[in-house]
């Protein structure tokens, strides 16, 4: 195994990447096993402190929710064992007038002891004692369930209270001509009996409840879709959701309605809500009646683990490439000296111009360090090429005759190097002559000249476009005196992708001689260059005299029209070339009179 190791490595063809292999094997497995520790390490602990956190805040909610409802079992006590009310249901009114005045009686206790509970939104009083006429009291002025029950719905509820137990909380009204309530309301019944004697029953007491302002001390919770807090019936139905539009699971609701029956407290499990995992935690609320649920996604539990983990990736990213760009720049010590020796083995003898027996000459650009022993050995290799630069020179003596035959055949042939190396001359001559004007006219030209050519490609950067347009844009600025402004503002991030060559500068031309014709004052022309999708947009403005409507209707259909006098060769050839790609490719032009003109090129996004 280790022998099959060697080999690989030794199968890496240069020094600079055996150190990079070498720095990545060492950094990279260390690095992994520590984030991989350290993320688990990390993901458990805060996990545990979340889930902790999480049953604490719903620990919390549950005594705000019991003392809360203890507290409006204390205010029943305390209206139920009131002498007015205990006297007022033990005996039957004779008339319609003892009726009214019992009425204000209970009202006003009933007002006395809920107007400190803003949650109290309505009342009423059964007597069992009442009779046909006189057994339903309204504790304040504002009546809901759906209108005053009918007498027999009264003594059904009131005979359900003594049969199944004292105090009952209902999701909806009791009483059937109440149904169809709004659902913000809840409602509480108690059964009311003497304080004294035989302790008989004497009626009921039904309170609604208004939920928002009854658990209105629940909104400290951050709760949102990925924690919610449910308060549910003895039959898994919601009572109270915190978000109001949280989503129930409502198989799951009723299984934990089922399980709590059984387990009134559980501290934390694990289930799947609506297809995420969720931890789960409820406890008892208002005797058994109801369960307090909190259901908080995984997602959220584990979210600073995540965040640790994704900062230990980058720290880990960050070191890879520290150690990369370490083993880059140590390589170069043994790789320069090599890459230099190599190139004056290319050299190939041919070290003297004229190939002479002069003395030999080594490249100034080439400098070994004695002390080094690849600089050693390229010092004897100097040497060896002085030995034998007289045998260079002789074979190039004998070449020379016909290599001149060749020169002179190629010297009549327009040889763009020559033009480029013409072109800088005379930019070095304006500028020794003090013309820094013609000096960037002839630079700015010679690199439209040779972005022009590209070496044959039909294919160039965005940003060489770019360069070229401006080039060209600055010869203009000279030839016309600077009549106008250039505004470039293409996103550096859009430079890299490829466009076909010369597509800008057709566009410019126009607007220089057609958008800006005639004007006296300065004009400007912009380039602004953004990505859409998978699309580059580009556009050339200027603020000359315009198109009129008709002129610019000839323009748009003679673009894609195959033939066509409205407009030239250069946009024609253009819009052509992008059509070549797709139909959502292309030009197009808006224009107002006396404003503006503005060509828009629409072209693919591809990175070579």
């Amino acid at each position: 195994m280790g022998g099959r190791g060697r080999q690989k490595f030794a199968g890496i063809p240069t020094i600079r990447g055996k150190f990079i292999v070498l720095t990545l094997v060492l950094t990279v497995i260390p690095m992994v096993v520590l984030t991989f520790t350290f993320y688990r390490i990390a993901a458990h602990s805060l996990g545990e402190k979340s889930e902790a956190l999480a049953m604490q805040s719903r620990q919390m909610s549950e005594n705000y929710v019991n003392a809360t409802l203890s507290d409006l079992n204390d205010l029943t006590n305390a209206i139920l064992s009131n002498p007015d009310v205990q006297s007022t249901l033990e005996t039957k009114p004779e008339d319609d007038y003892e009726y009214l005045r019992n009425d204000e009686t209970l009202s006003m206790v009933v007002r006395t002891q809920t107007q400190t509970k803003p949650y109290i939104t309505s009342s009423l009083i059964y007597a069992a004692n009442g009779g046909l006429k006189h057994s339903l009291y309204q504790g304040n002025v504002s009546v809901r369930f759906g209108g005053l029950p009918t007498l027999e719905e009264a003594r059904v509820y009131y005979r359900r209270l003594l049969a199944e137990r004292p105090m009952m909380w209902m999701a909806h009204s009791p009483f059937e001509s109440g149904r169809g309530m709004a659902e913000d309301r809840i409602y509480v019944g108690k059964l009311l009996r003497k304080t004294t004697g035989d302790y008989a029953p004497l009626g009921f007491l039904l309170l609604e409840i208004d939920k928002a302002s009854l658990f209105r001390g629940l909104a400290f919770h951050e709760t949102d879709g990925n924690t919610q807090m449910w308060v549910l019936d003895q039959e898994g139905e919601p009572v109270y959701r915190l978000p109001e539009q949280g989503v129930a699971d409502q198989a799951l609701l009723r299984q934990i309605a089922k399980s709590a029956v059984d387990r009134p407290v559980l501290t934390k499990d694990w289930r799947t809500w609506n297809g995420r995992q969720t931890m789960i935690s409820y406890g008892p609320l208002n005797e058994g009646q109801w369960t307090l649920l909190q259901k908080v996604d995984q997602s959220v539990l584990f979210e600073d683990a995540r965040k640790i983990g994704a900062w230990t990736i980058w720290t880990f990213l960050i070191a890879l490439m520290l150690g990369w760009m370490l083993s880059y720049r140590l390589s170069d010590t043994i790789r320069r000296p090599l890459l230099q020796l190599s190139r004056l083995m290319a050299v190939d003898g041919s070290v003297s111009a004229t190939g002479s027996a002069q003395a030999f000459e080594a490249p100034t650009s080439v400098v070994f360090n004695p002390k080094d022993e690849v600089g050693q050995i390229g010092e004897r290799f100097l040497h060896m090429m002085q030995k034998n630069h007289e045998l260079y020179g002789q074979v190039y003596e004998a070449l020379l005759s016909r290599k001149q035959a060749e020169f002179r055949a190629l010297q009549a042939q327009i040889n763009p190097h020559f033009l480029y190396n013409t072109l800088e001359s005379l930019k070095g001559m304006a500028l020794a002559n003090g013309q820094r004007d013609m000096a960037e006219v002839i630079g700015a030209f010679g690199k439209c000249f040779r972005i022009s050519l590209s070496y044959g490609r039909e294919q160039i950067s965005l940003g060489q476009e770019v360069e070229h347009v401006s080039a060209y844009v600055k010869v203009q600025q000279f030839r016309f005196r600077n009549s106008f402004e250039w505004i470039c503002e293409v996103e550096e991030d859009i430079c890299g992708f490829y466009v076909p060559k010369l597509i800008l500068q057709p566009l410019v031309e126009n607007a220089i001689y057609h958008g800006l014709k005639g004007r006296t004052d300065r004009g400007y022309i912009m380039l602004s260059g953004t990505r859409e999708g998978d699309m580059l947009r580009l556009t050339v403005s200027d603020d000359g005299g315009g198109i009129g409507a008709e002129r610019l209707n000839d323009i748009r259909k003679s673009l894609d029209a195959e033939r066509g006098s409205a407009i030239g060769f250069g946009l024609r050839n253009v819009h052509e070339r992008l059509r070549h790609y797709g139909p959502q490719y292309g030009l197009s032009v808006t224009s107002e009179p006396g404003q503006y003109t503005s060509v828009t090129l629409l072209a693919p996004i591809r990175t070579e």
